[in-house]
């Protein structure tokens, strides 16, 4: 048994189920992640629910068909839901499921961390340098395990990092190796420019 009582999730049996991709949760679902609208009054809305992440999620009917029909095709028909809003301080995260758990910068440094852990390991994390002065944020650093790539974890600590300051201007530096770089072509963010006058002062937005 683990802390307060809760037994330790092992998953040596899958008895939690497998991995499955992870979106930032949205007021509004249009579309799924082939690109199927799920706006349309076509089939019912299942809203399943992911053991393994503690999440709850969308599954696409058309997708779970056309797996069917392709099973080497990718698995993308089911997905859960994470709030990136939610960021434990450290130390008050759940140990079970998928969390964010927030660092504050170092003092005499504007550089804050993000941790995305699965039942307490860390699979993933973001670095980002947020300016109150100038209003400016850059994401300097984004991380995940190589067994839990494409599956959305990236996307999701970078929304995660945005969200603690949806209103300043954002960049990303450009990172070296072909990996790395395909990921950041993703993201609707500038090359950072002249450094910032206030870098080496202790200023977060919250």
């Amino acid at each position: 048994m683990g802390e307060a009582g809760e037994a330790v999730r092992s998953e040596a049996r899958g008895e939690y189920g497998g991995l499955i991709p992870v979106r930032p949760a949205t007021s509004k679902l249009v579309v799924c992640l082939r690109g199927h609208r799920l706006d349309l009054d076509l089939y019912d809305k299942l809203k399943p629910y992911s053991h393994r992440y503690r999440l709850h999620g969308t599954l696409c009917e058309v997708c779970r068909a056309q797996e069917a029909c392709e099973p080497a095709a990718r698995r993308l028909t089911e997905w859960a839901h994470l709030d990136v809003t939610v960021q434990h301080p450290t130390g008050t995260a759940p140990g079970n499921g998928l969390v964010l758990v927030a660092h504050p910068p170092a003092a005499g440094t504007l550089a804050g961390r993000i941790e995305l852990r699965l039942d307490g390991t860390l699979v993933g994390a973001v670095t980002a340098s947020l300016c109150a002065g100038c209003r400016t944020a850059t994401l300097d650093y984004v991380h995940v395990a190589a067994e839990y790539r494409r599956l959305g974890f990236g996307r999701t600590l970078v929304a995660a990092a945005v969200a603690r300051a949806p209103s300043y201007r954002w960049t990303a530096p450009l990172p070296d190796g072909p990996v790395a770089q395909s990921f950041r072509a993703r993201m609707a963010m500038r090359r950072p420019g002249q450094r910032c006058v206030h870098a080496g002062a202790v200023d977060s937005p919250r």
